[in-house]
């Protein structure tokens, strides 16, 4: 069985888009209630541990969201079964790359 078939990927890629959705606003919010300029906003915001949790949480969503698309658009347009795995396999490292170096960012390493 695999593990993000049929409906349960239909049902993780609607409720990471309403998580998107809802990260998205509450950040919105935040950034319009907060007072200085913007890069001083964005620095408060992203070195806070709230504000570092909810936008780690909005990129583990992005990157759920997006993978589950980009899969299913393989898997059904990809007829090739050499080309599927390759494909799925450097589409999994980007988009883990790029929660590694968003959780790095936040973390405040270089």
């Amino acid at each position: 069985m695999r593990v993000f078939s049929g409906q349960r990927a239909w049902l993780l890629q609607r409720f990471s888009a309403i998580a998107i959705l809802v990260l998205l606003v509450l950040g919105i919010v935040r950034l319009a209630m907060s007072d200085g300029s913007a890069y001083e906003r964005w620095h408060a915001i992203a070195t806070s541990t709230h504000g570092a949790v909810l936008i780690l949480a909005f990129f583990l969503s992005m990157g759920l969201h997006g993978w589950i698309g980009v899969r299913d658009v393989v898997l059904d347009y990809v007829h090739a079964p050499s080309l599927r795995l390759p494909l799925l396999a450097v589409i999994a490292f980007i988009l883990v790359a790029v929660q590694i170096r968003v959780a790095m960012i936040l973390l405040g390493q270089p």
